[in-house]
């Protein structure tokens, strides 16, 4: 994907926070006021600049008090909530579309070409395992994904028993 037509984050957050407070009837001043009342020492002007992409960064606890105070969850400030086609700016180098950054940062699978027993094995127990479904344009990467990752675990496997190659004991 085209890195110059992605949407970034703090771009992202900046229109979902103008959205949000709109709809929640806030003003600026009023949106600072309940970000200082939670710590967060913003004024209206610093929302302002939020708001008209003047701010380049924000911080997680920011993040996190917005979302909370907007009473909206955190990623639905981080992505959009429509466009799961678009392109979103992971890193400074890397694209992916929104609706697979959606199930990553939700922690439902790992991005495209990653290592999914790794992705799993950082899992609270209680959720490893558990099987959500990529969009179905990505489930045949997503095998693809999933076979060399279980290659490659039985490949340890493999080294850990002490067996060559041909799977006899050495």
């Amino acid at each position: 994907m085209a890195h110059s037509e992605a949407l970034s984050p703090t771009d992202t957050v900046a229109k979902r926070v103008r959205e949000v407070r709109k709809r929640r009837g806030l003003t600026a001043e009023q949106l600072a006021d309940k970000l200082r009342e939670q710590g967060v020492l913003w004024d209206r002007y610093t929302v302002t600049k939020l708001e008209n992409g003047k701010r380049q960064n924000i911080t997680l606890s920011e993040w996190l008090t917005l979302a909370a105070v907007l009473n909206v969850a955190p990623t639905h400030l981080l992505l959009p909530v429509d466009g799961g086609e678009e392109a979103y700016q992971v890193t400074p180098t890397r694209t992916e579309r929104v609706e697979q950054v959606r199930g990553w940062v939700r922690g439902h699978w790992p991005l495209p070409g990653a290592n999914v027993i790794q992705f799993q094995a950082e899992m609270p127990e209680e959720e490893q395992g558990k099987i959500h479904l990529p969009p179905t344009q990505d489930r045949a990467a997503r095998i693809d994904d999933i076979e060399r990752s279980m290659a490659q675990l039985s490949t340890a496997l493999q080294h850990l028993r002490g067996e060559g190659a041909d799977g006899e004991g050495l």
